[in-house]
Parts: C-alpha cells; sequence; structure tokens
C-alpha cells in the first residue's frame, strides 16, 4: 500500500507529540512493508545533523517540503517564526500537486485548516482514500492560553479569508474524509455519534530504543546517596505547566529537574527563568532544549533520571508518558485528560494529580521515587501494549475500510 503521511511540519530540532506520532506511525508502516511518504511544510525545519541520522534508516521514509505562506498583512519575519511554531492555518502552495504526482492509495492528513481541506480536494482528485488523525487538546485549551495561541496576529488583515471562499474551500472537517481517527478515547465516542469509520488510536512508543534506559536505571537503583533528579519531556509551552514542577522545588530542596524539549512560547520560558530565580531554585533547574527523538542524547536523559513528571495543565495523550515507562522510569502526571485516562487505566504504573494542587503534585513525586522498583516494572508492562508495530497495524486496517 502506497501511504502519504502529511502535516503542517516535522523539524527533528524542534519536536513536537504530532511530529514524533508522525514520524514513527510511518517508520513503522515502512517497516511492515508500504511504500510511505512524508509532505510537510518548511516550518522550523534547517535540515541540520539531527535530520541526516533520523532519515539514515532503511526504514526511515522520505520527506518533501513545502515553504508555507501564511495569510496574514503585515508578515515581518518575526510572526513569519511566531506562526511556525503556533500554527497560523498556512496555505501550502505546490503540496497538492506533488501528492498527487506520487499517487498514494491513502493521504493520511495530521492537521486541520486548510491542510486538511487540500488533502481532501487532493484525495478526490487522485482517488486516494482520506483520512484523518486529530490528535486532540484543541477543545481543551484554557481560554487565556488560546488568547495567548492568537495574540501573533491580532490586529493584522487576514486575507486568506477572501481567498478561501475565491476557492470554494468549504468541505466539513473532519466529517467529509473517509476515517478518522482520535487520539483521545472521549474524542472518538463523540465523532462515533457522526460518521461510520472512527477509531481510537493511541500514541506509540518505539520500546527498542529505550531498553537501553531501563537496563542502566535498573544498575543503579538504590543509589541513596544521590539527591533525586525529576525530568520533564514536554514544549516549553503554558500547555505543560513546567510552572508547577519549578514551584515544587522550592518546596522539595532534595529535588532538582530537568526540562528537555523545544520552546514554543518564549515569553513563557522566560516567566519560568524569573520564577525560578525568585524562589532561590535557579541552580537546581536546567533548561536543556529540544532533543532529537529517540537519540542517544535522549534515551540518556531517560536514563539518568529519578522520576518522571508531567504536570499539564491538559493533555490528549501523553506520548513522553510512555517513553517514560519503556525507560523504566517512575512517572507522577497530571491526571487529566487523556493523560488521565492513560495512567488510570494502567494501575501502579503512575501516581496522578491535579494540575492546580501543589500538595498533590508533592505527593505523586514522592509515591514514584518511594515505589520506583514496582512503578518501573508496571510501567515497562504498560508500554509494551503501545508499541509502534501494533498501532500502525491498526491504522492500516482503517485504510482497507474505507
Amino acid at each position: 500500500m502506497r501511504i502519504a503521511h502529511v502535516l503542517r511540519r516535522l523539524s527533528f530540532d524542534d519536536w513536537g507529540g504530532t511530529e514524533q506520532v508522525v514520524w514513527n506511525l510511518a517508520k513503522a508502516q515502512s517497516e511492515a512493508g508500504h511504500e510511505v511518504r512524508i509532505f510537510a511544510t518548511t516550518a522550523l525545519w534547517r535540515g541540520g545533523a539531527s535530520d541526516r541520522v533520523l532519515q539514515g534508516g532503511a526504514s526511515a521514509p522520505p520527506i518533501s517540503r513545502f515553504r508555507p505562506v501564511y495569510p496574514w498583512w503585515p508578515m515581518p519575519k518575526r510572526l513569519v517564526d511566531e506562526l511556525d511554531r503556533k500554527g497560523g492555518n498556512p496555505f501550502v502552495p505546490g503540496m497538492g500537486r506533488a501528492i498527487r504526482e506520487w499517487r498514494p492509495d491513502v493521504i493520511h492528513c495530521h492537521a486541520m485548516g486548510r491542510i486538511a481541506e487540500l488533502c481532501l480536494r487532493t484525495a478526490a482528485k487522485c482517488g486516494a482514500k482520506s483520512v484523518i488523525s486529530l490528535h486532540g487538546g484543541g477543545a481543551n485549551v484554557p481560554e487565556e492560553e488560546a488568547r495567548s495561541l492568537m495574540a501573533p496576529t491580532r490586529g493584522r488583515l487576514p486575507w486568506g479569508k477572501a481567498l478561501d471562499i475565491a476557492m470554494g474551500w468549504t468541505r466539513r472537517i473532519p466529517e467529509d474524509f473517509g476515517g478518522i481517527v482520535c487520539v483521545g478515547e472521549d474524542e472518538a465516542d463523540i465523532w462515533r455519534r457522526r460518521h461510520p469509520r472512527v477509531i481510537y488510536l493511541p500514541n506509540g512508543v518505539d520500546t527498542r530504543i529505550f531498553e537501553e534506559a531501563a537496563t542502566r536505571r535498573g544498575a543503579r537503583r538504590g543509589d541513596a546517596r544521590r539527591s533525586p533528579t525529576a525530568l520533564c519531556v514536554a514544549r516549553i509551552d503554558r500547555q505543560k505547566n513546567q510552572m508547577a514542577l519549578v514551584e515544587a522545588l522550592a518546596r522539595n530542596p532534595e529535588l532538582s529537574a530537568r526540562l528537555v524539549g523545544p520552546v514554543t512560547q518564549p515569553d513563557y520560558l522566560s516567566e519560568i527563568s524569573a520564577r525560578a530565580a525568585a524562589l532561590g531554585v535557579s541552580d537546581r533547574l536546567a533548561v536543556v532544549g529540544p532533543l532529537p527523538p529517540g537519540g542517544r542524547e535522549l534515551v540518556s536523559e531517560y536514563a539518568a533520571a529519578d522520576v518522571f513528571v508531567l504536570p499539564s495543565r491538559h493533555e490528549p495523550f501523553g506520548i513522553a508518558v510512555l517513553e517514560a515507562w519503556a525507560a523504566g522510569l517512575p512517572v507522577a502526571a497530571s491526571g487529566v485528560g487523556g493523560l488521565g485516562r492513560l495512567c488510570a487505566s494502567h494501575p501502579g504504573a503512575a501516581a496522578t494529580f491535579r494540575p492546580d494542587d501543589p500538595e498533590g503534585i508533592d505527593s505523586a513525586i514522592r509515591a514514584a521515587l518511594c515505589g520506583a522498583a514496582e512503578m518501573s516494572a508496571n510501567g515497562r508492562r504498560a508500554a509494551a501494549e503501545y508499541d509502534w508495530r501494533r498501532i500502525s497495524a491498526r491504522a492500516v486496517e482503517l485504510y482497507a475500510l474505507i
């Protein structure tokens, strides 16, 4: 089967959850013998060493990239950079033609807005099946956070709306796609009432990558001389709520923390740094930045940590929790949305808390540290259920039903 995966951006230097899902799903399908290609924009793409390392494997699918055009005026470079990170609902000239020329059997879209419309139109022109993944979270964004996401375009002329009308881009999204993939179970239940072909397909993890981390952690378990280190792997963004972990450092003087992930909201990183300085915990807080997905540096971060903490305000799933489980790392996570349901479905693999409850966060971190051995074993068993090879096969089953 020839499968085209389409998404807004795929940068190995600025990594997010959707990008990770698409890359690993495409790789697993390629390993299974399908012909796979990824189509993305050039947003945040720098073509550096991370690209060469990750695309060097035999199962790595080729990637075609196209420059996005954001429909706002004026459009200074600073605004382009912000929209590259946050969305911007771009037009992508040339992408549809390139997909048609490749003639896929399935177009699997991982974006909304104009890119989703482009996928529908392209599928109709080349006779391909159409599938869209709803990666979740949009309906649960707090009002304050939503305002911050829209701030870059406030006061600018949205010329794209007139072009949408002129081009007749009026398709219903996601209803007009042949199949809908939902990361969240609740979201899947909603769409099953509106569409005949909907599946709940959780995110996955390549357990093979993190076996080394689990082995290294097991070898040093029980070393009471070490001060515990909390690891958070997530983009630096208000949704991920790293500030809660900074506050926890002030209440737990024996704890240090490392934040791994790209900065999608620079003003939030400034707030984190200022708060850490005000609390006197800057020396126990390390902002590592983005690391290549599945690379040795990321694996080493999981291997060196003592507890994984994800304090998200809202979360459709939580891929990094799967990585932590695969690496044998005890988990303390926010019990919200799909993340809460993921943890609840695997009792004993994680301690959960409310993101606005400081005492609950502290208690969950302590529980994870004290029950590390048992939680590690439970987590590794849980991770095995989400191996990408299993997840990708279920996606292909949906393609066949359309």
